[in-house]
């Protein structure tokens, strides 16, 4: 039997609800939309119009994965960073807000300068390498780095959907075993850097679904951030930049590592929830 949009979508909210889902008709929404392929505009004006079983069968099926706990953004393949839409898939980690700190800031950094060549290492989906070269047509040259097939798989795609083939170089590496020898105005990285006795009080949606190797890294979480440091100083112009995210109570033992490391001019950044999210620093050498 056929139902309406309307009266689909307020099951498929319920259904979320029950489920502790918070932004339940939100996300019932988007699901809908994205299976439909319409705007929340001709969702909203086809309320009346029924809905074949075929059609209502999939949506409930969206429905019942995203109770169950699989994140949004893999289930309509689509995440939004820096107001864009990019794809993103499983064995890539899903964009965060807090990662556009990152992005601002470096953007504000480079704002005058010229000709310019970034590396974007443990890329994932390639947000911030991409955004970097959507938002400053100076990044002449853009590296994207990552040690895993699948992440690069979702990178590629993303780099051709924003038109950037000339300007990006894709490697497949772990960190910059097979990077070319060649010198960067800036690194920035959002590296794994949660701590492995943290791994299992991480939000199951998270535990269970986003790539193990993305998030957790040795030595309490700064193994990935200081081997890093230590390879990206035979990568660095003179006076270029490091940038990472890191996480929650990090930031100033980041900072002490990358002085011990020979770095200088540390500067840690905010994000929207006053955590200190970015560090940023010189390489003088």
């Amino acid at each position: 039997m056929n139902h309406s949009i309307g009266s689909v979508l307020i099951k498929g909210a319920g259904i979320l609800k029950k489920s502790n889902v918070v932004n339940f008709k939100q996300e019932a929404n988007e699901l809908l939309e994205r299976l439909l392929n319409r705007s929340p505009e001709e969702i909203f004006l086809s309320k009346e119009k029924s809905l074949s079983n075929k059609l209502q069968e999939a949506f409930f099926k969206r429905i019942d994965r995203r109770g169950l706990g699989e994140p949004l953004q893999y289930i309509t393949k689509v995440a939004h960073f820096y107001s864009r839409k990019f794809t993103i898939k499983k064995g890539a980690l899903i964009p965060r807000q807090e990662t556009e700190i990152l992005v601002e800031k470096v953007l504000k950094l480079v704002d005058t300068k010229k000709n310019m060549t970034c590396l974007d290492m443990c890329t994932g989906s390639g947000c911030i390498g991409i955004t970097l070269g959507l938002e400053n047509k100076q990044f002449k040259k853009i590296f994207l780095v990552d040690s895993s097939k699948r992440a690069l798989q979702c990178c590629k795609k993303n780099v051709a959907i924003f038109g950037l083939e000339k300007t990006t170089v894709l490697i497949l590496s772990d960190l910059f075993s097979v990077v070319p020898k060649i010198k960067f105005d800036v690194i920035c990285a959002n590296p794994p850097y949660i701590k492995e006795d943290d791994f299992n009080n991480l939000d199951r949606t998270i535990r269970e679904y986003e790539p193990k190797p993305a998030l957790i890294s040795k030595k309490n979480g700064f193994f990935h951030i200081e081997k890093i440091a230590i390879e990206a100083r035979s990568f660095l112009k003179k006076d270029g930049f490091l940038v990472f995210e890191v996480g929650i109570n990090q930031a100033q033992k980041v900072k002490k590592i990358l002085i011990k490391i020979g770095y200088s001019n540390l500067v840690i950044y905010n994000d929207l929830n006053k955590i200190e999210r970015v560090v940023m620093a010189k390489w003088k050498k």
